[in-house]
């Protein structure tokens, strides 16, 4: 039912932007957006490191979205967007292993997941500009969060994105701009259903038939500065994370101070760089299986650098690469020394398999390290040849930021090579390879296996 009330809204939008209302009749007040994506994947080993058993395959993952803007005054729009993501063939699983959904996309009871063929509202805000001061805007409603290099706070566009439901607010000064943020990832204390369509007399408040963690409400606040410096830009941000409520007997509230300096350029010779880093405090409990009253203390971190030639219309970039999330090998000291991740943009952050993601938990793969953190070293060398063709190639080592029980912290290595093709200024083609090596850590946590994993993608993306 709630599939085919999306798909009808959709379809009453189009009718709307067909026929203009009065208001508009001499301009017509909205632009279509949208974008087609359709990827083929193959992988091997990813769930056991076995050659033996059969859990190889390839599968076709999917996102068709279709978006409105309108402006509807010099100060006032909207953007109203829907989704359908899921897997060719496929209408009803739940889980397309380590490269489908990602986990921390929105939760709640009006969220069935995007594993199956689900169409959603995707995104619905307004914008209005020259609020108050006419160096301000707020944008109130669901809607994507992108900050700096997407450490913190990211849209996940390779997979089926990332969106807030809240208000955004931003000040624009001429060296710099601050964003504020006020969202709800989490609704809990009412039935999120009901409360939509219900007057207050017949809300369930006690939780809308959820309990413990899960049924508490998250609220996520923040504020993200970015200045233009002498040499390069400099990111400031503040983020808290917070839940309460609920029938929990725990509070969880982490508070993620952080700085980014870096510098790009492209079509000339010159340095580039990347360097931040984040430090947690707060309440943490119930998060890694901590327990009682622990203190959050993770921090994570990532630096690149490089040099980029230029050669005529080509441009070749050579640079090494730290990734670097904090572990916690001790869950009974009352602090939680393991990053706790916030919305960041995981894809290709540590090689373009996502085997694994910068957190004190940082894989899936043979169940989990558990909270062992990770760092990833790389070097890697990118050409991009005129504005059509990209190629690249990757080494990467991981390690554990703890020692695991039998005091192994080798992860292992991968390789990885891509190309990019721009068949124009729409729709590109990209393709890539990565094989994960697998070392002590992760064959402590197989049972000694430790057979290669691989995955390949080939992804055709229309926006337009």
């Amino acid at each position: 039912m709630k599939k085919l009330l999306y798909v009808a809204l959709l379809a009453i939008g189009v009718i709307i932007l067909m026929a203009p209302p009065a208001m508009a009749q001499e301009e017509k007040p909205f632009t279509l957006h949208g974008e087609i994506r359709f990827r083929g994947e193959y992988d091997k080993n990813a769930s056991d490191l076995n050659d033996k058993t059969d859990d190889q395959g390839s599968f076709w993952p999917y996102r068709v979205r279709i978006a409105a803007e309108g402006r509807f005054s010099k100060n006032v729009s909207g953007w109203i967007e829907f989704q359908n993501a899921g897997v060719g063939g496929n209408t009803g699983a739940s889980n397309v292993g380590n490269f489908g959904i990602p986990s921390n996309v929105r939760t709640g009871s009006d969220f069935v997941g995007l594993a199956g063929n689900n169409a959603e509202l995707y995104q619905g805000n307004i914008t209005i500009d020259h609020l108050w001061w006419k160096n301000f805007s707020a944008r109130l409603g669901r809607q994507e969060i992108v900050a700096g290099n997407e450490l913190m706070l990211g849209d996940l566009d390779f997979y089926a994105g990332l969106t807030h439901d809240g208000m955004v607010g931003n000040f624009k000064f001429k060296k710099g701009t601050v964003m504020l943020i006020a969202t709800r990832p989490v609704q809990g204390g009412v039935d999120t259903i009901g409360a939509a369509f219900q007057p207050p007399d017949q809300i369930n408040m006690t939780g809308g038939g959820f309990s413990g963690y899960i049924a508490s409400t998250t609220n996520f606040y923040g504020a993200y500065t970015n200045w233009d410096i002498p040499l390069g830009t400099l990111d400031l941000y503040a983020l808290d994370l917070k839940t309460h409520g609920g029938s929990s007997t725990f509070d969880f509230d982490v508070l993620t101070l952080g700085a980014r300096w870096g510098r790009d350029i492209e079509n000339k010779n010159g340095l580039f760089w990347n360097v931040e880093y984040a430090k947690q405090s707060g309440d943490a409990d119930g998060s890694a299986g901590c327990t009682g009253n622990c203190k959050a203390k993770g921090n994570v971190g990532e630096g690149w650098i490089g040099w980029n030639f230029k050669m005529g219309k080509n441009n070749h970039r050579f640079y090494g690469r730290i990734e670097e999330a904090s572990g916690d090998d001790d869950g009974t000291d009352g602090d939680e020394k393991g990053f706790i991740p916030m919305f960041g943009d995981f894809h290709n952050r540590m090689g373009h398999g996502d085997w694994f993601q910068l957190a004190g938990s940082p894989t899936a793969l043979t169940g989990g390290i558990g909270d062992l953190g990770i760092q990833g070293l790389a070097v890697g060398w990118n050409g991009r040849f005129g504005d059509k063709h990209e190629l690249g190639a990757e080494f990467w080592q991981y390690t554990a930021d703890k020692k695991d029980v039998a005091g192994n912290d080798k992860i292992g290595t991968a390789i990885d090579a891509w190309y990019g093709y721009n068949y124009n200024k729409n729709l590109t083609f990209t393709a890539a390879l990565s094989q994960l090596s697998p070392d002590d850590t992760l064959k402590d946590f197989s049972g000694g296996l430790d057979d290669k994993v691989v995955r390949i993608y080939g992804n055709a993306r229309l926006r337009f």
